[in-house]
């Protein structure tokens, strides 16, 4: 009991310096007026659909800032049915293509792109944001003003549409998110503290940015620990709600990782935090929300009431009523509609049920209930096949395996096995996935799919395990076809360059 008494009254404590700090006005800018305008890359990143991608290019070729101060960069990675303006003559347009078999993700799109300019002169600074947002016509400006003040910031994102058009508790979730952000992630701006970097739009410096190693924005929790990275070299994520951002309200995605995914990375990273700004943005990822502190102070009343305690029950029914009143003042700093004050308060609600859902009986339910539990048809294969590093290379396994039809690939190298994490619907992108991981260690598996010769062939199969070498063999007759299986390899193998696509 005492422990959780530690620990909630620090939260309290927390709670209550955040609520404080937020009653400060903010200074009253007359205009956004810097001595030096920045130069600044625009990445618009776009994959899948992007119906809207037409209109945020154009408004962001119509900003109040100077043109010549800006350039503009729309990666597109595999993007279905293309807008027919895009690839016309456009000076104001950089755009890069990325037509690969299947799209090469954000992370890898940013890094790439990062490196082919770490050589271009004069730039100051990225802005990085996804292709389904809108911008106002002075969004530039403001971000050239807030680079004069904070090395990495993340706009605010207003949603546009009607909360009559969601469902229910999809408007819960949406109302927290607004909370934390208008409240907590505003309230920590103003005391220094970081906030958790989103990957929709966030601008860096390109001095910041040499620092990092790379992106690697695969998931809420990979933005959660780049972040942490940030913090660790002293840089705090500031959150800027005078910049601004619109998305439909139907692209709403929270952005608060899982509770036991924060619990890991506190534990793996609270013994090697480097400074105060490492160390608070790690102690905060164990924060509780607002049915845990709830439950753990009904708990410590109780307790404080019927039992001798370190604190008296006075105390502690006292120590409540200032969280009580941090919570009110943070409604008011906030500033949510009326109507949202409902939705916020149905928050533990959601919470409830979304615990009782995930208890692994209740999960075990569902799951028989929806078929999920149903007994897997397995299907394995094993394969020899090469690894280079480059200068040696190694004879390794791969097992193939399907498992209900989704495809997974284990790595087997002597004792050593490595099995992909993720399910896929095709083999190739399972092995796609372990050859990406094999080049972090500098290492290429050398099979048919790797190499730029293989062309795969679209046989109708999910698997689609077949294709043709395009390699000009000795002798060989034009227009031959030569048939190949994707784990196959050869003397001929030279590995695909992702660069080369551009």
């Amino acid at each position: 009991m005492t422990i959780l008494y530690i620990y909630i009254t620090i939260f309290t404590i927390y709670y209550l310096i955040l609520a404080f700090s937020g009653l400060r006005p903010n200074k009253r800018i007359r205009d956004k007026y810097t001595s030096k305008d920045s130069n600044i890359c625009i990445v618009v990143y776009a994959t899948g659909e992007v119906p809207m991608l037409e209109n945020l290019v154009k408004q962001l070729k119509s900003q109040s800032f100077p043109k010549e101060r800006y350039t503009i960069y729309v990666v597109l990675d595999k993007v279905e049915n293309p807008p027919e303006f895009i690839f016309q003559t456009d000076l104001d347009i950089n755009l890069i293509n990325i037509n690969n078999m299947e799209p090469i993700g954000k992370s890898q799109a940013y890094s790439i792109l990062a490196e082919k300019l770490s050589e271009v002169q004069n730039l100051d600074a990225y802005v990085f944001m996804d292709a389904n947002n809108y911008v106002d016509s002075n969004f530039m400006e403001n971000v050239n003003y807030y680079l004069t003040k904070y090395d990495v910031f993340i706009p605010m994102i207003n949603y546009i549409g009607e909360y009559k058009d969601m469902k229910f508790w999809d408007c819960v979730k949406v109302t927290y998110s607004r909370y934390i952000s208008k409240f907590i992630y505003a309230a920590r701006t103003k005391l220094g503290l970081s906030n958790l970097i989103n990957t929709d739009t966030f601008a860096i410096k390109r001095i910041t940015l040499n620092k990092i190693d790379s992106f690697d924005f695969n998931n809420k929790i990979s933005e959660t620990i780049y972040t942490l990275k940030l913090a660790k070299e002293n840089i705090m994520t500031a959150y800027v709600d005078d910049l601004k951002v619109y998305k439909n309200i139907e692209k709403y995605d929270s952005r608060i990782p899982s509770l036991s995914k924060r619990i890991e990375i506190f534990w793996n990273n609270i013994t090697n935090c480097k400074n105060f700004k490492s160390f608070e943005y790690t102690a905060s990822l164990i924060a509780p929300n607002m049915l845990t502190c709830a439950i753990l102070y009904g708990i410590l009343l109780v307790h404080s009431y019927n039992f001798p305690f370190i604190v008296s029950f006075s105390t502690m029914f006292i120590t409540f009523m200032l969280l009580a009143l941090a919570f009110c003042i943070s409604l008011f700093n906030a500033n949510i509609y009326a109507q949202e004050h409902l939705y916020l308060f149905a928050y533990p609600l959601y919470s409830v049920f979304h615990v009782i859902k995930n208890f692994p009986p209740i999960r075990f339910i569902i799951n028989l209930v929806t078929g999920k539990n149903k007994k897997h048809d397995v299907e394995k294969m094993i394969t020899d096949v090469i690894v280079t590093d480059g200068k040696n290379d190694y004879p390794c396994k791969l097992e193939l395996i399907s498992d209900n039809g989704l495809a997974k690939v284990k790595f087997i190298n002597k004792k050593k096995t490595y099995t992909t994490k993720n399910n896929h619907l095709r083999m190739v992108d399972a092995i796609k996935e372990l050859s990406e991981k094999l080049n972090d260690y500098g290492l290429t598996l050398k099979i048919c799919q790797c190499c730029r010769y293989f062309q795969p062939v679209v046989d109708g199969s999910t698997n689609m395990v077949k294709g043709v070498c395009n390699y000009q063999f000795e002798g060989r007759v034009s227009g031959d076809i030569i048939p190949t299986l994707i784990w196959n390899t050869c003397p001929a193998f030279e590995k695909q360059n992702v660069v080369n696509l551009f």
